[in-house]
């Protein structure tokens, strides 16, 4: 009996083993990463009867079904989704040792130097990425959907992070023979030297190499590329909320993505001023006339509505009116309302002509 070399043996045990793609089960081929969650759903519905088991008894569709339900329980769930569309298989494995190290979490792990048996656990998620973005107030009056591009690192879709050209087998790592880690010898001084074990800067403690690169991220197993979110601007929502986009930062083959975490600041118009978090202010400019005789005038407000405000006798400068429920909506109640704060203000003619003198000297 012929024995295959150690090198070869494992270079065939460490080739990727091939899984059945979670969108082609749900029959999702076409529309692949596309898909919407109408879509998934609307398949495993017609796919779990054809193939359920009170229906059609036999082993092919018991297998089939367990294979329908096992995709359909991936791509409904939003972080599950998103880390298969990632990093596939693999990336189901990363999330699945993430919540593991998450759910035997020792509070008392990253104190004093982990005396109390615990110690600092290896980082799975990356960092978190904090923006600022202006929204105009009339938006913020109103609610409106935003879409925002950003650029970031992404898992290279070619190779999903593998650094390894499609078809491309992975080789032992020659630097530290598939240990994941190599021996270093520091020399202290004449005659000391110390040995350190160190994370192979090679493989980065995979223990394998890629035979063949991939040619879109030419084996650097991320890109750089644009993400759109969604931002669900909401009626009255306060200057420095913060929306969250899970996983949706830098992404990294080792890694679950940080979140993006939107900063809403508030963007005046010419018209209104946002006033803390409910109310608003206005400035309206009157004629010397209106001023001393009374005016009425219209306010459009940002939702295109009309506001009728008048006053009878003198106005003085600078004269601030409340006007109750006009202001901005309030954060998750929106029917309720601020004040909208009203400033009258009135400009003195530059110059006055010899009649307009004497009409002031007999009134004042």
């Amino acid at each position: 009996m012929r024995f295959l070399p150690l090198v070869l043996l494992s270079a065939i045990l460490l080739a990727p083993a091939a899984a059945a793609d979670l969108y082609e089960i749900l029959g999702l081929s076409d529309l692949g990463e596309e898909a919407t969650d109408k879509d998934i759903k609307r398949q495993f519905r017609a796919l779990s009867k054809q193939f359920h088991p009170d229906l059609n008894p036999s082993d092919e569709a018991r297998q089939k079904f367990a294979e329908i339900n096992r995709a359909n329980e991936i791509l409904s769930d939003k972080k599950k989704r998103k880390m298969y569309d990632m990093r596939g298989e693999e990336g189901l494995k990363q999330l699945e040792k993430a919540n593991e190290q998450q759910g035997r979490h020792d509070p008392f792990g990253g104190m004093f130097g982990g005396l109390f048996g615990g110690g600092q656990q290896q980082q799975v998620k990356g960092q978190n990425s904090q923006l600022s973005v202006d929204i105009p107030l009339e938006d913020i009056y109103n609610g409106k959907v935003h879409k925002l591009t950003i650029s970031k690192q992404k898992v290279c879709k070619k190779c999903k992070g593998s650094g390894a050209a499609p078809g491309s087998k992975f080789k032992v790592c020659t630097h530290c023979q598939g240990q994941g880690h190599i021996i270093q010898r520091i020399q202290l001084a004449p005659g000391f030297v110390q040995q350190a074990q160190q994370t192979c800067p090679h493989c980065g403690g995979k223990g394998k190499e890629v035979k063949t690169k991939c040619p879109e991220c030419r084996g650097n197993k991320v890109v750089k590329g644009d993400s759109i979110l969604t931002l669900d601007v909401e009626r009255g929502m306060k200057d420095g909320h913060q929306v969250v986009f899970e996983m949706e930062a830098d992404q990294s083959p080792d890694l679950i993505p940080g979140d993006v975490i939107l900063v809403i600041k508030t963007k005046n118009n010419d018209v209104f001023q946002r006033k803390g978090d409910d109310d608003l202010a206005t400035t309206v400019k009157l004629t010397m006339r209106e001023a001393l005789l009374g005016f009425t005038k219209d306010i459009t407000h940002m939702d295109g509505r009309t506001i009728d405000v008048s006053r009878t006798g003198v106005t003085q400068f600078d004269t601030v009116v409340r006007i109750q429920g006009e202001g901005m909506p309030k954060h998750n109640t929106p029917s309720f309302k601020g004040d909208l704060y009203v400033t009258y203000q009135f400009e003195l003619p530059t110059r006055l002509t010899a009649e307009m003198k004497e009409v002031l000297d007999e009134i004042l």
